[in-house]
């Protein structure tokens, strides 16, 4: 049985100590506020085209439940986005994202949804620009 497009796997979810220590020395960063982007590019004969890792800071938020809430809600708006995403990214290779929630107010749904898109919308040349070298 095929899966949806509008799933969100685990072979999706940034999970490797290694990979997100990867993604945050060499990555290269990207403001979509109230969200910023750590993304890299890396080689990965198959597997799903991306990996993301969702993080808000608990200095923001002392209650895990918002930072959940938040973290919920920025999953939710990527899992129905990132087929635009993923037409960006050419065979053979594999982004590595970290959305990491910047704002000290609870996110709510259509913010969250609109932030996703422009931060999709900035990523998109960069990925261009890094696949043309």
């Amino acid at each position: 049985m095929k899966k949806s497009n509008y799933s969100f796997p685990k072979e999706e979810r940034l999970c490797l100590k290694k990979q997100i220590a990867q993604l945050f020395e060499q990555g290269e960063s990207l403001m979509s506020y109230p969200v910023r982007l750590k993304y890299l590019l890396v080689d990965a004969p198959e597997g799903s085209p991306a990996k993301c890792l969702f993080s808000v800071p608990k200095k923001l938020f002392k209650r895990a439940v918002k930072r959940n809430l938040i973290r919920r809600r920025l999953r939710e708006a990527y899992r129905l986005h990132k087929a635009e995403l993923y037409t960006n990214i050419p065979e053979g290779k594999q982004l590595l994202i970290a959305f990491i929630y910047l704002d000290n107010k609870v996110l709510d749904y259509t913010s969250g949804e609109n932030a996703m898109r422009k931060a999709f919308a900035k990523l998109t040349p960069q990925i261009r620009t890094i696949t043309a070298k």
